[in-house]
């Protein structure tokens, strides 16, 4: 069987605390490292260089596709992997990628992108799946000035993407800043706002726009974006934003005591993804908290059956269930 080259392909600006880890965790799994420079004033080119990349100088033009894209014009793999520098792969995505990339069918291969959350978050981590991992040609490239995709394009292509059990580790959510200088939602809701003052009918930036609006505590103003998306042309989103908008909007209207759109929209998100501990707490604490313990406790019971370490609630869920179930028997 001929061996399957992959090349790992990165864009960087300032990286040097978490480069390294990165770079080490695909020792063994790609042949080819390429890192587009944007601009660092560190180590970064140097910590890349040690482990071997190739790197490329880029002017930073406020464009994470076209800066992916000049990464992805200088690899020579079959395959190609896409990491940020503040991700890592867990042993066991090592030890099953080179396997997966050998799929003969498939042109690329949604994956986990698993984000460890501020502390304070009602999550530990929030799941993501993208497209990180797809054949190398030509037509596959890079849209959307931030938050990328190159599904898309893949798919226009008439390519097929297939879903994988590959995780990709996240550390960068947990921290409020971007290569250790400027605050991260600054930045992205300074992109995101250029990006609808171009495409003001675009639901992608305006779903983006209200979840980090979302995540800084600006909440009315993530309700109004949130919401809004809803009166456009969102179908095109995919079920994996969709569960998340429907699951956001879900959040914000219990913040407000609004139980019945809670409850609404929860089940909505269920509908596509019925394994959305977040919309099934959501549900359970709206239901309680108009004294339908039924229902609460049928969703409590629901998350405790998806065993997900995700929510920070601990052994508060199992006396929560106790709880209803002392009131049920009453």
């Amino acid at each position: 069987m001929n061996h399957t080259k992959i090349s790992l392909c990165m864009i960087v600006k300032n990286e040097e605390g978490s480069l390294a880890s990165c770079l080490q965790s695909t020792r063994g799994v790609v042949d080819e490292i390429v890192v587009v420079d944007t601009g660092s004033s560190d180590s970064t080119v140097e910590i890349a260089e040690g482990f071997g990349a190739k790197v490329i100088a880029h002017e930073w033009h406020y464009d994470f596709a076209e800066a992916r894209n000049v990464s992805l014009d200088h690899a020579s793999g079959d395959w190609i992997l896409v990491l940020d520098a503040d991700e890592e792969l867990p042993d066991a995505t090592r030890r099953r990628i080179p396997e997966t990339a050998g799929t003969m069918e498939a042109d690329g291969f949604e994956v986990t992108v698993r984000s460890e959350l501020p502390e304070g978050d009602a999550a530990n981590y929030d799941d993501s799946r993208i497209v990180r991992l797809f054949r190398n040609r030509k037509e596959y490239r890079y849209t959307m000035p931030i938050h990328e995709q190159v599904r898309p394009s893949i798919e226009r292509a008439g390519g097929k993407i297939f879903s994988s059990d590959l995780i990709i580790a996240h550390h960068g959510y947990s921290s409020m800043v971007v290569q250790g200088k400027e605050r991260r939602a600054d930045r992205n809701l300074k992109m995101l706002r250029e990006a609808i003052s171009k495409s003001p009918a675009e639901p992608y930036f305006h779903y983006q726009l209200g979840a980090t609006l979302m995540s800084i505590g600006k909440r009315s103003e993530a309700h109004v974006e949130l919401t809004g998306v809803l009166g456009m042309d969102y179908g095109k989103l995919g079920p994996a934003i969709l569960d998340k908008l429907y699951m956001k909007i879900s959040q914000l209207a219990l913040e407000k005591n609004d139980y019945a759109s809670a409850i609404q929209n929860a089940d909505t998100s269920l509908r596509i993804n019925p394994d959305n501990v977040i919309s099934m707490y959501v549900a359970a604490v709206s239901y309680l908290s108009l004294n339908r313990i039924a229902e609460g406790h049928r969703y409590l019971v629901r998350i405790r059956a998806t065993r997900s370490d995700s929510l920070r609630i601990g052994t508060q869920l199992e006396e929560l269930i106790d709880a209803c179930e002392m009131v049920l028997k009453a």
